[in-house]
């Protein structure tokens, strides 16, 4: 399963703002944001990942949890479809007047499965960037974005939090510090959910693999 550790929250920290690495992540974050804004100045109301939506036709198009990627956009639909955990995650982020893009990118810890990367705010509402590396097996890249989306949540939940350093503050009151990197918070919460999305997500591989054994063969009756 991996530890917690590996998939720990790293927006909390600003310097990923500064040096190469960090203009790199800044200037990511600076093209989702224009990106999302762009597609919010053509469509009506706060759509504003036209691109995922068009790419992905099953993708439910008023979620407020999406992807510029359609790769990462069909992982969250079957994740809603096989985590009752990760589709909980999705609707209190759907009720809310925010937004989390999951994408495919970097994190402070190459060893990182997932981080949350910037929160920031355009009119009424707040966007947050999360980071996915996508090498691992669904199920496990499906427990990393439930983390995160929790994570998400706290932010939601904190409505002080419209920029990396309020973020900080806010793990720095509810978050556990890594001993390893101080720069890194983690919840009991986001390490709950994860391990259920995970945990929900193998059963019902699980029972599909089950069934598909029970089935009677056909073979030589055709």
């Amino acid at each position: 399963m991996g530890s917690a550790r590996a998939i720990s929250i790293q927006s909390a920290h600003p310097a990923p703002l500064r040096g190469e690495h960090g203009d790199k992540m800044a200037n990511n974050t600076a093209r989702l944001v224009a990106l999302a804004w762009v597609a919010g100045a053509i469509l009506p109301g706060p759509r504003v990942s036209a691109h995922a939506e068009e790419t992905v036709p099953n993708l439910a198009t008023l979620s407020h949890v999406r992807s510029f990627s359609p790769s990462i956009a069909s992982v969250i639909q079957e994740a809603g479809d096989r985590s009752t955990t990760f589709r909980r995650l999705v609707e209190t982020i759907d009720a809310s007047d925010s937004y989390v893009y999951v994408d495919e990118g970097e994190c402070r810890d190459s060893d990182q499965r997932a981080c949350l990367v910037n929160v920031t705010v355009g009119g009424r509402f707040r966007f947050i960037f999360v980071h996915v590396a996508t090498r691992t097996a669904d199920w496990d890249l499906m427990g990393s974005i439930g983390h995160e989306l929790q994570h998400a949540i706290e932010v939601i939940d904190n409505g002080f939090v419209t920029s990396l350093l309020t973020m900080r503050s806010l793990y720095e009151r509810i978050g556990k510090q890594n001993s390893r990197d101080p720069h890194s918070y983690e919840t009991t919460a986001a390490v709950a959910a994860g391990n259920a999305v995970r945990d929900e997500v193998r059963a019902f591989i699980r029972r599909a693999k089950s069934q598909q054994r029970s089935q009677p063969s056909t073979k030589g009756n055709l």
